[in-house]
């Protein structure tokens, strides 16, 4: 076996590195335009570009006589899409960027666990010690969010970004009935999916608002285009081209890296506070998601 040479595995992991910060980012950009967009409409425009800049790899990669099931992908459009990006950025409108970053650190440890009761898996004893974890890690970081002074509404924003962790772990269970087909194809029918039934959603709030759309300043289109031509469009990218030379196993540790990005430019970028309570039980977390995932096979996120 001819082993790889070392600048093809350095690129990698650069390439790796790149996406998990900007997916660890997202946080902190979503919380800064939730107080001028309202946050159905933002979800939308986010979306919309990624699909836009997935569409012509995906067309280039679509194999003709490949026929998508559509029940499915809606299906997933739906959950993972449209209920993922409604509540994650509603969590982000009374809750700290760092806070949320703790909650969603659980994904992986919810993802096993929908697994287990909704498609049967076999667990170990290990896995559900992780999965265990996790949850009462969980239930710390929502303890730490009392008085904290993170967000208008703590524990109802941590209530939120649980339902979006909620939402990706059944996305994720539903993507394993397309495992055969293209990851790039799919996600992108996803993500278009996902748009079209964000529209009826997003033109309520828009109508319900009566003035209209908040005219925004140059960086906060900056922040637009970051969500979503960025961290919903090119990093997925970023992540396949990652894949082809780094092993399953050396990915699922850099995923580890966005609640921490997400924690990190929380604090430092806004300054938010951030409660012993909350730090302690991140680090639950982080320990029960390294119990259940250091065997699992990492799944690409449409952060």
């Amino acid at each position: 076996m001819v082993d790889m040479p070392l600048t093809t595995k350095t690129r990698s992991m650069l390439l790796l590195l790149l996406t998990m910060t900007v997916w660890g980012s997202t946080f902190v950009v979503t919380k800064d335009l939730v107080a001028l967009w309202p946050p159905f409409t933002l979800a939308l425009v986010r979306v919309g570009l990624g699909t836009l800049v997935l569409l012509p790899m995906a067309f280039s990669r679509h194999r003709r006589g490949d026929r998508l099931p559509w029940s499915t992908m809606w299906l997933m459009g739906l959950v993972g899409v449209a209920l993922y990006y409604l509540t994650f950025n509603l969590a982000m409108v009374y809750v700290s960027a760092s806070q949320g970053a703790l909650v969603q650190a659980s994904i992986p440890a919810m993802t096993a666990l929908v697994a287990v009761l909704w498609l049967r898996e076999r667990a170990s004893a290990m896995r559900w010690l992780g999965i265990a974890l996790s949850v009462g890690g969980i239930l710390i970081v929502f303890s730490g969010s009392v008085g904290n002074g993170g967000g208008e509404a703590p524990m109802l924003g941590n209530f939120l970004m649980f339902s979006s962790v909620v939402c990706w772990a059944f996305y994720t269970s539903l993507a394993k009935r397309v495992a055969g087909f293209d990851s790039m194809v799919v996600t992108t029918a996803v993500m278009g999916t996902g748009t079209l039934l964000l529209v009826p959603l997003a033109g309520y709030e828009i109508v319900a608002a009566g003035d209209g759309l908040t005219p925004l300043p140059l960086r906060a289109w900056l922040g637009i285009l970051y969500l979503g031509a960025m961290a919903s469009g090119l990093a997925y990218v970023l992540y396949n081209a990652s894949l082809r030379h780094l092993d399953a196993s050396a990915v699922g540790v850099y995923t580890n890296l966005i609640p921490v990005v997400g924690v990190l430019t929380g604090v430092i970028v806004l300054g938010e506070p951030l409660s012993g309570r909350a730090v302690l039980g991140g680090l639950v977390v982080m320990l029960g998601v390294w119990i259940t995932s250091r065997s699992e096979r990492p799944v690409a996120a449409i952060a």
